[in-house]
């Protein structure tokens, strides 16, 4: 017996000129910026933030390698959603410092037989502070850049995704409905009589 398959979906369509001739110069632009901020992520002693940012760099090298070959609607939808959270992370976290960036330290000022006294240091720094050194200047540079960079990111991915001449749902809801009504002749056309009053009934109770 046949059963007919719901869901199936037509090849993802190539990326329009437009995207391959001008979108893609941007887009190694971003690339070249976000290699650029995990080396400064390295630096700044930031090693899982430097990862993140490599793996964001290499999807969009993927899609942006070879003409955009590999630069679908599917990928720019994801890759917008993923930096458009992170550009609002970031700025929730931006916030949290813009008044100044706190370090504490805990130090021993009283020990005896029976206890042990404590006395936690709590100083606050300008997010841009000279007399911090480089590496904390860099962190709060990069706290900066992150947003930005990842909003940035996020309208160049829907610029991009605009630039398709059909809408992506649009085209999933039509394919569906296409390939649902095939397979269902199909059934129709291969199975027992028998077995189509079945399908029939099934089909009454679902619309009542």
């Amino acid at each position: 017996m046949v059963i007919p398959v719901v869901g199936a979906s037509p090849q993802d369509a190539p990326a329009p000129a437009a995207v391959k001739e001008f979108h893609s110069y941007f887009w190694w632009g971003i690339f070249l910026i976000l290699v650029s901020m995990a080396v400064l992520q390295v630096v700044a002693g930031d090693g899982f933030g430097m990862f993140f940012t490599l793996i964001l760099a290499a999807i969009v090298y993927y899609m942006v390698s070879d003409s955009c070959a590999n630069m679908s609607m599917y990928c720019l939808l994801v890759f917008g959603l993923i930096s458009g959270f992170e550009s609002l992370f970031g700025v929730l976290t931006l916030f949290s410092v813009v008044g100044g960036r706190s370090s504490s330290t805990t130090l021993i000022t009283g020990k005896d037989a029976t206890s042990v006294t404590y006395e936690t240091q709590v100083k606050i720094h300008p997010l841009f502070d000279s007399s911090q050194g480089s590496k904390y200047n860099i962190q709060s540079a990069l706290l900066v850049a992150l947003p930005v960079v990842m909003l940035l990111s996020a309208l160049l991915s829907w610029w991009s995704f605009r630039a398709y001449p059909n809408s992506l749902f649009s085209e999933f809801d039509e394919a569906s409905t296409i390939y649902f009504l095939s397979d269902l002749a199909n059934f129709a056309a291969i199975n027992k009589p028998q077995h189509l009053g079945f399908l029939s009934r099934r089909l009454y109770c679902h619309v009542v």
